[in-house]
């Protein structure tokens, strides 16, 4: 079918991007601009497997990286927000970039450690295999070997070769085991 033949790939084996930086990329960073305080623009030399990307930093550290194809594409568009411009390969990324980047992550990480360690879709996943069993609820954090003994017990109860057995339910328990990884 040819999906993947348009890939190029480096001498070291990196596939190099096949998408060229196009009219909403430059959009979406115009947005960004627009609609935050202090914003900066740090550009990234072009690699071997990426084109010449811009990245647009504000002032509480929030950034975006897209493609801009050439470096007049890029100081075009600062000009034209009225924003400095740095090469980000002399002068390296603020400080509060990365301030912004840990923070983020340790508000995800915190709020995964409070939800437990299921998503709210793996939780309906286990609700689905608990209601298609006919068992009692497992807790907040089931152990793997709980999640396998109640898939077990509803894919007997849904498995449509069997006497009571229903395609639709099989179908949800199968989806629900997709979910968790089962």
């Amino acid at each position: 079918m040819g999906l993947f033949k348009k890939r190029r790939r480096t001498e070291s084996g990196a596939i190099i991007s096949d998408r060229d930086a196009n009219r909403s990329d430059l959009a979406e960073l115009r947005e960004f601009a627009k609609s935050r305080a202090g914003v900066e623009a740090f550009v990234e030399p072009q690699t071997s497997v990426s084109q010449l990307s811009i990245v647009l930093v504000a002032a509480d550290g929030e950034s975006i990286r897209r493609r801009v194809g050439t470096a007049k594409a890029a100081s075009d568009l600062a000009r034209g927000l009225k924003i400095p411009i740095y090469d980000a390969h002399k002068v390296g990324y603020p400080k509060r970039m990365r301030e912004y980047n840990l923070n983020t992550a340790a508000q995800r990480s915190s709020l995964q450690a409070s939800r437990g360690k299921y998503t709210s879709a793996q939780f309906a996943a286990i609700m689905t295999l608990e209601s298609v069993a006919g068992v009692e609820p497992l807790g907040r954090d089931p152990e793997k070997s709980d999640l396998q003994r109640v898939l077990r017990a509803a894919r007997a109860a849904a498995h449509p070769d069997r006497r009571g057995g229903d395609r639709s339910k099989w179908d949800q328990v199968e989806q629900a085991a997709r979910t968790l990884g089962l």
